[in-house]
C-alpha cells in the first residue's frame, strides 16, 4: 500500500475524558468512588514506570551481543520488568472492569500518558521520574525506590512532624500520602474486602469476562499472566500478582512464583526489587568485555551504555531536524498501541479461534507485534543516530501523539505508514523486506479508525 503524507488538518486529541476524583489516601477505603479512584491511580502509576524502564533498556549498546556472563543480564532484566509493568497496567484495568467501572479509564488519553520529567503519582517523599540512560545511580535513586517493599523504611529526609506508619506517610496525625506502591495496592485489597462485605461492589459478572485483556500475553523474560476479574477472589488474585512481582510478598525472600496463582516448585523469578538490587550489585551481566580482566565493564561503562543520550527528550526540541521524523513515528506507534488496548477492552470476545472472532484475535496479536516489530527497532534507530547537538543522541520520548481525524488521512495505520515514509529518505533502514515500514503495512487495515 502507498499512503500519502497527512494533510495539514488540525490534529485533535482523544475525546475528552474526566478521570475520577483526585486520590486522597485513607486508612480504609470507605466508598465505591474511593475504590475507583485508587484503581485509576494505580493504573496511572504503572503507566509512569514503563517509559523509564524501556528508555534505560534502549540505552544499552550491547543489545546484539551474546550475554556471556551468568545471570539474566541487564537488558533482559529491564525488558522483562517493563513487560510485566504492562501486565500490571492491564490487571489494574481488569479489576476496574470487574467492579463495573470499565468506562472510567482510558489509556490513549493525553491526560493519562505521563510526560517526563515528572513525579511518581501519589507517593511521598516525592520521587522524580525521568527518561535517562542506565546507570547505578538511576537504579539506586529511582528504580529501587519505585519497587521498594512496604516494610523498607521511607527516606530519612521526611520533614519534621512527619512519620511513616504501615506504609502511609502521616503529617500531624492526618494521612497524607503513600510511601510505597505496594501499600497503595494493599489499601485497594482492603477496600475491596470491606466494600464487598457490605454488598457495595456491583460486580460485572456477565459483561466483564468478554471485555478484559486475557490472551496474547507473552514475556520471555518474566512471568505472570492476565486474570479475568468477576468477583472478589479473582480481583485479589490480579492485585496480588502486581504486589508479588513488584516488591515481593515477602521482601526477605527475593523470589516469587512465575505464576503466583498457580505456584510450582522450581518455576520462580526474582521480584522487581530484587532484580534491580542484583543489577545494582553488577550481578547481572551487561554482555560485553573489553579484552582485559583488569577493567570491569558494567552498567556505568561507556562501552556498554550510551551515556550521551538526552534526558527526558521531547519531540518539540528536535523540530526541523531529520531525527524529528522517527521521533514522531515512535510517539505515534506508542499511542497506536495504547489505542489498540482501549479498543480491545471495548471489543467482546466470542471465541479464541480466528474463525469465530477475527477482530479480537487481530487486536491481541497486533499489540505484541507493534511492541516487537515497530517500537523496538525505531528506538534502536534513534539511540544509534549521532546528532549535531549537545547531547549526541536521543531516545524515544514516549509522548502522546494526536492523530489526524481528517478522513482524507486514513485510519491510524495509514498515518503510521505516512510517517514512516516521510522518514525513509534520511533513514532508509526503516524500509526493506522486513523493516519497520513492512511491519506497519502488515497491520490490519481499518482496525483502528483515527476518529
Amino acid at each position: 500500500m502507498t499512503a500519502t503524507a497527512p494533510t495539514q488538518a488540525p490534529r485533535l486529541a482523544a475525546p475528552p475524558f474526566t478521570p475520577p476524583e483526585p486520590l486522597v489516601p485513607t486508612r480504609r477505603i470507605e466508598t465505591y468512588e474511593e475504590l475507583v479512584s485508587h484503581l485509576h491511580a494505580a493504573a496511572k502509576v504503572e503507566m509512569c514506570t514503563i517509559g523509564p524502564y524501556l528508555y534505560a533498556a534502549y540505552s544499552i549498546k550491547t543489545r546484539g551481543y551474546s550475554q556471556w556472563s551468568p545471570g539474566i543480564g541487564a537488558l533482559r532484566t529491564l525488558l522483562g520488568i517493563a513487560v510485566e509493568e504492562m501486565l500490571h497496567l492491564c490487571l489494574a484495568r481488569n479489576v476496574l472492569v470487574g467492579i463495573g467501572a470499565g468506562d472510567r479509564i482510558r489509556f490513549c488519553d493525553a491526560n493519562f500518558v505521563p510526560t517526563f520529567p515528572s513525579d511518581l503519582p501519589h507517593r511521598h517523599p516525592a520521587l522524580p521520574l525521568a527518561l535517562g540512560p542506565l546507570s547505578t545511580d538511576l537504579v539506586r535513586r529511582t528504580f529501587l525506590e519505585i519497587e521498594k517493599p512496604h516494610k523498607v523504611p521511607a527516606s530519612d529526609d521526611l520533614p519534621a512532624g512527619q512519620e511513616v506508619a504501615d506504609g502511609i506517610v502521616h503529617k500531624d496525625g492526618d494521612v497524607w500520602e503513600y510511601a510505597t506502591i505496594g501499600e497503595l495496592y494493599r489499601r485497594v485489597i482492603e477496600g475491596i474486602k470491606h466494600l464487598d462485605g457490605k454488598g457495595e461492589i456491583p460486580w460485572n459478572k456477565d459483561g466483564a469476562r468478554g471485555c478484559q485483556y486475557n490472551r496474547g500475553f507473552w514475556n520471555e523474560y518474566g512471568g505472570g499472566k492476565p486474570v479475568i476479574v468477576t468477583d472478589q477472589k479473582t480481583a485479589l488474585q490480579a492485585l496480588n500478582i502486581i504486589i508479588d512481582q513488584g516488591e515481593g510478598a515477602d521482601p526477605s525472600k527475593g523470589t516469587v512464583p512465575k505464576n503466583p496463582n498457580n505456584p510450582r516448585p522450581g518455576l520462580e523469578e526474582y521480584t522487581h526489587f530484587e532484580r534491580f538490587n542484583r543489577m545494582l550489585r553488577h550481578i547481572e551481566g551487561i554482555g560485553i568485555v573489553d579484552g582485559t580482566r583488569e577493567a570491569e565493564v558494567n552498567i556505568d561503562s561507556a562501552l556498554a551504555v550510551e551515556q550521551t543520550l538526552a534526558t527526558s527528550p521531547h519531540l518539540r526540541d528536535y523540530e526541523g531536524l531529520p531525527i524529528a521524523r522517527p521521533l514522531a513515528l515512535f510517539n505515534a506507534a506508542f499511542t497506536y498501541m495504547l489505542r489498540l488496548l482501549d479498543q480491545l477492552y471495548a471489543t467482546p470476545v466470542a471465541d479464541a479461534r480466528w474463525v469465530n472472532d477475527p477482530k479480537r484475535y487481530h487486536m491481541e496479536r497486533v499489540f505484541i507485534a507493534v511492541m516487537q516489530g515497530v517500537l523496538y527497532p525505531v528506538a534502536e534507530l534513534l539511540v544509534s543516530t549521532p546528532l549535531p547537538m549537545k547531547h549526541a543522541r536521543v531516545g524515544p520520548p514516549f509522548e502522546f501523539y494526536a492523530f489526524s481525524t481528517d478522513p482524507r488521512d486514513g485510519d491510524m495505520r495509514d498515518q503510521l505508514i505516512a510517517l514512516c515514509q516521510q522518514a525513509l529518505p534520511d533513514f532508509p533502514q526503516l524500509g526493506g523486506d522486513d523493516g519497520v515500514l513492512r511491519q506497519i503495512d502488515l497491520l490490519v487495515p481499518g482496525l483502528l479508525p483515527a476518529a
